[in-house]
């Protein structure tokens, strides 16, 4: 043994030798998370939350997205790598095969901080069972009593909403502002639910948004930076949900439908209307979409009570879409993040996002039947 690791040792450096042990350790936690379900509960809310809130702490003192930097970076990464293999390779085997475990202590030490920060909120109960909502089984007449739930709080709320030209409604304080906002609210989410633990940051406004919407994402959370990352260039509403979203998912709640639903729940709860507008207009495409598939004479009842001021915004966002509607990239995107999803146990993949829909539904009748 002694002779195996020190012959070891000549190819592989102190640094990496101990980042391929972190490794298999970490593969190990891996394994007993995606096992054990109570495991993955303590292990996300105990273990990982201490971590996230240290990688989170020292990020949000930039006042851009350290992710979005490194992702740009990408090609002068490679283009050093390369540059420098080839300076190695000249010096013979040894020296080749030192350098590659350092370059293979990349991959590992993603592996590494997604495991320690983030894998477990995608093996813990399910939201429904935390918050004790009933999902199975949500009939027609309760997409229909949610959805004129949600329609009346936008008619309300639309009458304090400031709407421009093209009638998109307008928030009225800046991002930092708005992520202070959300954040108080999270505090009060805690304090209800028990499923998450706040703590203070910001949202990072995304530089290069504009080509990113071609890719439909409207944010992005990095478990390797900590950063809660949203798009800038959606309409406001979207920005607001969006961001909380995202935050949800710094706070460790790593399923998207569970991610739509506590956004929607933070938002809702909150006393500034331009919040509650954002979070009753995200939902309501989800509600109606699926209202519009099961019975098409209670969706049109329905959008039949809908105001002209929010019917305007849905309109402007409509038109602002058709530019990205059809690219590329989202096609690209959507298959990498299906993947993504479907890899770590979301079975339907993208389509998880719309599954919000039975929750948003368990949730509003919980509610209204307290």
């Amino acid at each position: 043994m002694r002779k195996f690791y020190s012959k070891a040792r000549e190819y592989i450096p102190i640094v990496p030798f101990v980042i391929f042990a972190l490794t298999l350790i970490s593969l190990i936690i891996f394994l007993l998370v995606v096992i054990i379900t109570p495991f993955a509960d303590f292990f996300n809310y105990n273990v990982s939350y201490p971590f996230r809130v240290v990688i989170s702490s020292i990020t949000t003192i930039l006042p851009f997205s350290l992710a979005e930097v490194l992702l740009i970076l990408i090609p002068v990464w490679l283009a050093l790598l390369i540059f420098i293999a080839c300076r190695v390779a000249k010096k013979g085997k040894r020296h080749s095969l030192r350098f590659l475990s350092w370059v293979l202590t990349i991959p590992c030490f993603i592996f590494i901080t997604f495991v320690w920060t983030y894998s477990s909120g995608y093996h813990g109960k399910t939201i429904d069972t935390k918050m004790g909502l009933d999902c199975d089984n949500i009939t027609e007449l309760q997409l229909y009593e949610s959805a004129n739930i949600i329609i009346d709080n936008l008619n309300q709320l639309s009458e304090n909403i400031t709407y421009d030209e093209s009638g998109a409604s307008v928030m009225p304080y800046s991002y930092r502002e708005m992520s202070k906002k959300i954040c108080t609210l999270y505090d009060d989410f805690e304090d209800e639910y028990k499923v998450l633990r706040n703590f203070r940051t910001q949202v990072k406004p995304i530089m290069l948004s504009k080509p990113m919407t071609y890719t439909h994402l409207s944010g992005i959370y990095s478990f390797m930076t900590g950063e809660a990352n949203v798009n800038v260039n959606y309409p406001d509403y979207i920005v607001a949900s969006s961001s909380a979203h995202e935050l949800a998912h710094q706070r460790g709640i790593a399923r998207e439908d569970e991610c739509n639903l506590i956004a929607f729940v933070v938002l809702s709860k909150s006393e500034d209307d331009f919040l509650k507008y954002s979070a009753y207009l995200d939902v309501y495409s989800y509600i109606m979409n699926e209202l519009y598939e099961r019975d098409r004479t209670l969706y049109n009842l329905a959008r039949e009570r809908l105001c002209y001021s929010v019917k305007a915004d849905l309109r402007s966002y409509s038109e602002f879409f058709n530019e990205y509607r059809n690219s590329k990239a989202s096609q690209v995107t959507d298959k990498i993040n299906n993947s993504y999803l479907q890899a770590n146990g979301q079975e339907n993949g993208t389509e998880s996002y719309s599954m919000v829909t039975r929750l948003v539904c368990a949730y509003l009748t919980k509610e209204s039947t307290n």
